[in-house]
């Protein structure tokens, strides 16, 4: 990863943080355009573009990233975030699946456990939302 790139990552950062979406967004996008793989900067534009309203494009930055991830962890965190960008945005089914890909991946069982629980309760899945809760505060615990 080049030195510029996570410079506009850190400043991207630092406009996320202050709310100011839309510098994030223009911040976040210079560095995942110069390093297409640095995967924390692809989420994070991906959370700058759904704050933003733009679900679709987000989950399309996530989508386009997970290939090109460079360690199983980094590709369960698009898929983690890609499932909170895709409950967002109103898509339960395609959330539903990103979460338990996420799962898959030792360290986001109860990350992907709780936000099954946000799809089946919007889904009106309550006895799976109550099941899925109680799975991600158990895995917590361990």
């Amino acid at each position: 990863m080049s030195s510029v790139s996570r410079r506009y990552y850190e400043r991207g950062m630092q406009f996320l943080a202050a709310d100011d979406v839309q510098q994030a967004v223009e911040q976040l996008q210079a560095a995942v355009d110069l390093t297409p793989n640095y995967g924390n900067a692809r989420i994070a534009f991906a959370v700058a573009l759904a704050k933003f309203g733009d679900c679709p494009r987000a989950a399309s930055v996530l989508r386009t990233g997970i290939p090109r991830a460079t360690s199983p962890t980094t590709a369960a965190a698009m898929h983690a975030t890609l499932g909170d960008v895709l409950t967002l945005g109103g898509d339960f089914f395609g959330a539903e699946e990103a979460f338990r890909v996420a799962a898959e991946t030792p360290g986001f069982e109860a990350r992907a456990a709780s936000g099954l629980a946000r799809v089946y309760a919007k889904m009106g899945r309550y006895p799976d939302a109550v099941a899925a809760l109680r799975r991600a505060s158990a895995l917590a615990r361990a």
